[in-house]
């Protein structure tokens, strides 16, 4: 692929490139029924900077995860359906992500296709979903820590089932899961456990107390609950409940680097891309992705300059001005 793709060419590439593999999901916003997705954007977009150009200084966008060494505070969403883009696609993502400096987030699958991602040398998370079957939970969660994964987590927006459209379904495969289930999920492993779904201030406090060290601020895109806080919004709110006790990402409709720069100075620690990935990959396999965590961490470096940051922790100093037109 060209050095010299944009992000937004990246994208319009990406979009042909997964039509050419055949791959038929919609992708948000076109798959989105209700308003959480298309305010959230809405949302980013209305959020601008006041630029310190006097202030000007060289800007760095590494950080961690979890203790792991990222280039850029960005993560790969854990996603499924990985048979939908080949035998080779998780690997190549995974090998892209590897390259940029970045991690993945595995969703729902199995333990082979979770191998092939590890063997590459990534550094994997594994979120396990609300399993009605609660022995399954367990065996997910020791199989992980067992193959290397450096955290795991559940998805609690999915206790009530997957929203496809305007139908649910899985709602007998997933189930909410009682508080005592909850802790003990989390005390069985020595990893990091990560609460995703969190779009309330009750929801981030209790997620603490239970044990877990990150918490991921989502929508989960279309599947889960419909017109739910859209995360951006609930963000801020999230983290001052946290404060200082976990780690708090975010996800759900960011694209840009400048996007990132808003959610790191609205307090998140790292933000999830999971579709862009797609069409990081459609646009040019394993060299797509590396090529989109590039452009990112391209765009949130010049940015950052002009606002006198010279790390991500010097965002959160950063007051956004939202203008509404």
């Amino acid at each position: 692929m060209d050095d010299k793709m944009t992000l937004s060419q990246l994208y319009v590439s990406g979009k042909e490139g997964l039509a050419a593999a055949g791959f038929t999901r919609p992708l948000p916003p076109d798959a989105a029924l209700g308003a959480s997705l298309p305010v959230n954007r809405a949302y980013l977009d209305s959020l601008f900077f006041a630029p310190r150009f006097l202030s000007s200084t060289v800007a760095n966008t590494s950080g961690t995860i979890l203790g792991i060494p990222v280039s850029v505070p960005v993560f790969c969403g854990p996603m499924s359906g990985w048979s939908q883009l080949g035998d080779k696609a998780l690997q190549e993502i995974a090998r892209g992500l590897k390259a940029a400096g970045s991690v993945l987030a595995l969703g729902i699958g199995g333990s082979d296709e979770m191998q092939k991602a590890i063997d590459t040398g990534v550094p994997v998370a594994k979120i396990v979903k609300p399993y009605r079957n609660t022995d399954l939970i367990f065996k997910k969660i020791e199989d992980a820590e067992r193959r290397g994964c450096f955290a795991v987590g559940m998805d609690i927006d999915h206790f009530h089932g997957r929203l496809v459209g305007d139908a649910v379904d899985l709602e007998m495969t997933f189930g909410p899961q009682s508080l005592e289930t909850m802790r003990t999920a989390i005390a069985a492993t020595r990893l990091p456990f990560i609460v995703k779904g969190v779009l309330s201030v009750d929801d981030a406090r209790m997620a603490v107390e239970l044990g877990a060290k990150a918490i991921v601020v989502s929508n989960h895109g279309r599947a889960a609950i419909d017109c739910t806080l859209p995360s951006v919004v609930a963000l801020p709110d999230v983290v001052a409940a946290v404060g200082q006790e976990a780690e708090v990402y975010v996800d759900t409709g960011f694209r840009t680097g400048n996007d990132i720069i808003k959610a790191l100075a609205l307090g998140a620690r790292a933000v999830g891309f999971a579709n862009s990935v797609l069409l990081a990959w459609g646009a040019g396999r394993e060299e797509g992705v590396r090529r989109l965590v590039e452009l990112l961490g391209t765009e949130m470096r010049r940015t950052m300059a002009a606002l006198g940051c010279p790390d991500c922790a010097a965002l959160r100093a950063v007051q956004l001005r939202q203008v509404v037109l």
